[in-house]
């Protein structure tokens, strides 16, 4: 008996993904599905609602008040992270300064996405 390579065990069921349904697409829908991957939300920035920025401003706060280390999630031109502790809360100019190591990361805070305290 010849053993199929593409065949992949899925819990209880054997299936051939992509290989099982190419046959069936049609070259407008491979288009349509490349176009909608190539904008893809993870390439736009998220909006956060009024309840996300009230947790957000609260876990900074107390971040800097304790002076824990915190992982910054922030937007730029694409998802990051920083990891360090908030050194500063600048009101005037709407920025966080955090020290990781000597390094000093400043994110705007129409730029933040998430804060979560490590310690």
């Amino acid at each position: 008996m010849k053993k199929n390579q593409h065949l992949t065990v899925k819990g209880d069921v054997l299936d051939r993904g992509q290989l099982k349904w190419g046959a069936l697409m049609l070259p407008e829908h491979v288009r349509m599905l490349r176009e909608w991957q190539a904008d893809e939300p993870s390439k736009h920035k998220p909006r956060l609602d009024e309840e996300e920025l009230g947790l957000l401003q609260e876990e900074i706060g107390i971040a800097y008040q304790r002076q824990c280390m915190v992982e910054m999630r922030y937007w730029d031109d694409g998802p990051g992270a920083v990891s360090g502790t908030i050194a500063s809360v600048g009101l005037s100019n709407q920025t966080i300064e955090i020290s990781s190591g000597a390094d000093v990361v400043r994110i705007a805070f129409a730029d933040l996405l998430g804060v979560r305290m490590i310690d």
